[in-house]
């Protein structure tokens, strides 16, 4: 198997080395991931998470009062629009 391309398994062979020998992962380096230990250092109280859902609530309404300013705007201007249409 000759040609331009090469064999497929050396093809995949140099592909390999071009990625060099520090970004290759093996089986060995995903073993010990369940066992790092890592540390939450915020804990949940239940007056952050009052804090927490009143700030959502509060940027929610502000976004749906900025979508329905938006749709009535469109609304108001096709409404424009259409009336300049028909004056004519």
């Amino acid at each position: 198997m000759g040609g331009y391309y090469g064999s497929p398994k050396t093809v995949l062979k140099n592909n390999k080395d071009l990625l060099g020998k520090k970004n290759r992962l093996t089986r060995k380096d995903y073993i010990g991931i369940k066992d790092v230990y890592t540390e939450d250092s915020t804990k949940a109280t239940p007056e952050l998470l009052k804090q927490i859902r009143k700030k959502a609530i509060k940027e929610n309404r502000r976004n749906r009062n900025q979508q329905i300013l938006f749709v009535i705007l469109i609304v108001f201007a096709f409404i424009l629009i259409f009336y300049e249409i028909n004056k004519n």
